[in-house]
């Protein structure tokens, strides 16, 4: 057996990390048309409040799962853990930062994450070709 089929398949937790932070993005954009559009909004408050928790636990193993391997540029990793970090803060500051607050900076945080994923998905394709 080789170490291949071991493992995951290369790029695997990057590829995960970049379809979560892009659903966070996706939920992030969508909530204020879904606001508007929902008249029974106060009994979805309750699980919204929890959502960018669920989004950083979820995200946390993606981004630690691609950063085992050591990077040849520290940009990769200052990416992958301050997008992660800027997720923690919106969910911990929602309530100062407010509904459209909270979004913008978790499509921030985000948009670091899927940066940092891409980023270290084509290093490691330009390492194992």
């Amino acid at each position: 057996m080789n170490k291949q089929s071991k493992e995951t398949k290369p790029g695997f937790w990057d590829r995960v990390g970049i379809g979560l932070s892009g659903i966070c993005a996706i939920h992030c954009l969508l909530v204020p048309v879904i606001v508007a559009l929902i008249p029974l909004w106060p009994a979805f408050e309750e699980f919204h409040e929890y959502t960018h928790f669920i989004f950083f636990i979820a995200i946390a193993p993606a981004v630690y799962m691609s950063l085992r391997r050591r990077h040849q540029t520290p940009k990769i990793t200052l990416l992958l853990i301050s997008g992660l970090f800027v997720i923690f803060l919106a969910w911990y500051f929602n309530e100062m930062l407010g509904e459209y607050g909270e979004a913008g900076i978790t499509l921030i945080g985000s948009i670091l994450l899927i940066t940092g994923h891409w980023l270290n998905y084509k290093s490691k394709s330009k390492v194992e070709a």
